[in-house]
């Protein structure tokens, strides 16, 4: 007759579960119960919202009377008495609370989450953070051994994003530019982030070249990658006019990974150690093109 598991051996392998199959065995099994919230769980992704939570490819969703579960196609609904608030509450501590710690790669928050809904003392720690409109409110739930944190992506509301220290320190941050906004030298002076990449509208404007231009008058080079995105070639070629412009004595020869055929690429000297390489590349086989202005030595 095998041994049973150790403490040690089940906190190993449940630690190490995939979070819904870990959540599907621990509601069978009343002596896991016992020490599940002793153990920190791990997941993929974690999508926090007023009316539902998504636990990596599990979706359950609160509607009127009645909480929906999704995952693989499949389908299944419970009718509760319980009011949103009260019946999120309940998913939330099932799922997420009540442990040491939840270890997430991806967090995803998105707005309008009530006051009560979120425990005080919860903390995850946490790789990448996707907190759309509610910045502020989901940094209170991070548990600081997650910081620098791998990824930011935020929606830029206004300019005093840019003096967030989390948004400073990541290594990788998105930002998500609407309603004809501007991001100003100051503004960009202010990122150290190894990425910044900016997903923009038509409308919206980065002050990239006067950027450039304040690097070589003080001959001080950033080591920050800047990627901007153009949902078509038009966009993209008005972008590489401007640099045309401003940087045309200062042509970058020869192929460059998905150089975009037919776009001119800059080579712009900083200082005598540094330049900053300008050029299109192409999005994704699916159409749109990225405009990449990184740093060289």
């Amino acid at each position: 007759m095998p041994l049973p598991l150790s403490y040690p051996g089940i906190k190993c392998i449940l630690e190490n579960l995939e979070a819904v199959k870990r959540a599907h065995i621990i509601a069978r099994s009343p002596g896991l119960q016992k020490i599940n919230k002793l153990i920190p769980i791990c997941s993929e992704n974690l999508t926090i919202a007023c009316n539902n939570l998504t636990i990596n490819k599990l979706l359950i969703e609160y509607d009127k009377d009645e909480v929906k579960f999704e995952m693989n196609g499949r389908r299944l609904r419970r009718h509760v008495s319980d009011s949103q608030e009260n019946a999120m509450k309940k998913l939330i501590n099932f799922y997420i609370c009540g442990r040491s710690i939840a270890r997430v790669d991806k967090l995803y928050w998105f707005p309008r989450l009530h006051p009560n809904l979120m425990p005080v003392n919860l903390k995850i720690r946490v790789n990448s953070l996707e907190p759309f409109f509610d910045f502020e409110t989901a940094i209170p739930f991070i548990d600081p051994r997650s910081f620098p944190l791998k990824t930011v992506v935020a929606i830029l509301e206004d300019s005093t994003l840019f003096d967030n220290q989390v948004v400073k320190l990541a290594k990788s941050l998105i930002l998500i530019l609407i309603h004809y906004q501007r991001v100003t030298v100051e503004d960009l002076k202010k990122l150290n982030n190894n990425t910044v990449e900016f997903n923009r509208d038509y409308h919206s404007r980065i002050d990239i070249i006067q950027f450039i231009k304040y690097q070589i008058e003080t001959k001080k080079a950033t080591e920050t990658t800047f990627v901007i995105s153009a949902d078509s070639k038009f966009v993209m070629d008005r972008m590489l006019s401007e640099f045309e412009l401003a940087f045309g004595d200062f042509r970058l020869d020869g192929v460059i990974e998905r150089f975009l055929p037919e776009s001119s690429g800059f080579s712009i000297p900083i200082n005598n150690n540094s330049r900053v390489h300008a050029y299109a590349t192409e999005k994704s086989p699916y159409g749109g093109c990225k405009l990449i202005v990184k740093p060289v030595s």
